[in-house]
């Protein structure tokens, strides 16, 4: 097997295994060392691809977030308003979600509001922070949904916070409640250009 497929195939067994854990054991019970054994890898290899089992759950996530984002990006090429690319990316981001048990997808929004405080620390800018919408919304600026002077990067930071929370209290709820994808979209574009519903 060439090096790098093989690499490939240890980080997939790496995260199988975590995801697999998780979901049995629960994120906090399980250990590096567990992941470790239940993928057939070295805690070597283990630290070769991840310095810490919570780079497993930013993984997962920013191939969620990318995906959504792709959705986003994809509805702006075509006749839409803003309130159906906001929906597209929870839509998206809901059906991902739901493959995973609640605590960790609590977890993983966590994790990332605890690297995004570490990047703003370091200087990171809005444009940096607001991966799921900015595209779009520099789109839907050029198309006139925005005004010109509009800070778009900023809008774009407060979809993604307020998504990014529904999310997190969907899973906090054990996704019980219906997550109201459409309400939600509508409500989060009311809020950024102040139109009515």
């Amino acid at each position: 097997m060439p090096v790098r497929a093989r690499a490939e195939a240890s980080r997939n067994a790496i995260m199988q295994a975590a995801m697999a854990l998780w979901r049995t054991k629960g994120y906090a019970a399980t250990s590096v060392t567990e992941i470790c054994k239940a993928a057939g890898v070295s805690k070597a290899l283990f630290y070769v691809y991840f310095a810490r089992r919570e780079d497993i759950l930013l993984t997962v996530e920013a191939d969620t977030m990318r995906d959504a984002h792709q959705a986003a990006t994809a509805m702006v090429e075509q006749p839409y308003d803003l309130s159906d690319v906001i929906a597209t990316v929870i839509r998206t981001l809901e059906s991902r979600t739901r493959h995973y048990p609640p605590e960790l997808v609590f977890e993983t929004v966590l994790e990332s509001y605890r690297l995004e405080r570490r990047a703003m620390a370091e200087g990171a800018t809005e444009n940096e922070l607001t991966f799921l919408f900015l595209t779009p919304f520099q789109q839907a600026q050029l198309d006139g949904k925005f005004a010109a002077d509009v800070d778009v990067a900023r809008l774009a930071r407060i979809a993604q916070v307020l998504v990014s929370d529904a999310i997190r209290c969907w899973a906090a709820s054990d996704f019980r409640d219906p997550l109201r994808t459409d309400d939600l979209a509508r409500e989060i574009t009311t809020l950024l250009t102040g139109d009515r519903i």
